[in-house]
């Protein structure tokens, strides 16, 4: 009977200390969400809808892979339609039910081509991020529900804001051509004086480096199933490999040189 009592008196003791710290510190029961599942996946966008007419996205722009992530342990937000058309932000999450608010939010600088100057490019940015704030006002659109569930063998995503606009995204990228992420492979990554390429379909694309701020510094037209691009003369640092097919599909990499 005295183990029990003891017992009782030590959760009694663990429950009063986890609840003055909620009161204390009350950021810390929101800052995870209820489905882990939006932290285990890297979202591929498929439509938005705004003002009640969807829009998908590739009926405006099919060049690169628009990626979303959700970082758990520092809770935020990054998505991207391509390199420089990207925004961030800080988001808390509602224990209870799947609701997130976001603040803090940054946008990337387009300094440069985006791989790809067309007028579609940027009405569909304007589309997507109007979701998740307004650029005139800097306003966010708090607060955004999520929904995760399973389609096929794949699971979808959908992010609805405040004023009911939503997007849709996938735990896999649904592309109906060859020209893909898979399509090439770049190495050594990093490298100090030789990129090599592998082409295994043996495509004709052009080939095209790009350092962080938008600038094209080489471009290559690529045939052969392996062909190597000297980058001696370029400083340290990121860059972007972006090869295009004669359709104007486009596939996007990254290395290091060192």
């Amino acid at each position: 009977m005295k183990t029990f009592v003891n017992l009782k008196l030590l959760l009694g003791f663990v429950f009063i200390f986890n609840l003055q710290a909620m009161v204390t510190n009350p950021q810390s029961s929101m800052l995870y969400a209820q489905d882990p599942d939006l932290f285990e996946h890297t979202w591929y966008l498929e439509k938005v809808n705004v003002g009640g007419e969807e829009y998908l996205l590739a009926d405006y722009y099919t060049a690169e892979t628009p990626i979303t992530e959700f970082n758990n342990q520092n809770p935020s937000m990054h998505s991207s339609l391509c390199e420089f058309m990207c925004f961030w932000a800080t988001c808390s999450f509602d224990t209870e039910e799947n609701i997130m608010n976001l603040s803090e939010y940054e946008t990337c600088v387009l300094t440069g081509e985006c791989t790809a100057e067309s007028p579609e490019l940027y009405t569909y940015r304007d589309l997507y991020f109007s979701i998740f704030y307004t650029p005139q006002t800097s306003v966010i659109n708090n607060p955004f529900t999520y929904t995760i569930e399973p389609i096929d063998n794949y699971q979808q995503l959908t992010i609805t804001n405040g004023e009911g606009d939503w997007a849709v995204y996938n735990s896999v990228f649904l592309s109906t051509t060859d020209f893909n992420d898979t399509s090439f492979s770049i190495y050594p990554n990093p490298t100090k004086e030789n990129l090599n390429i592998n082409n295994p379909l043996n495509q004709t694309a052009t080939v095209t480096i790009y350092d962080v701020s938008g600038k094209k510094l080489q471009s290559h037209i690529l045939k052969n199933s392996l062909s190597t691009i000297n980058t001696k003369a370029l400083r340290a640092g990121l860059y972007f490999v972006i090869f295009e097919n004669e359709a104007g599909k486009r596939v996007s990499k990254r290395f290091i040189k060192k």
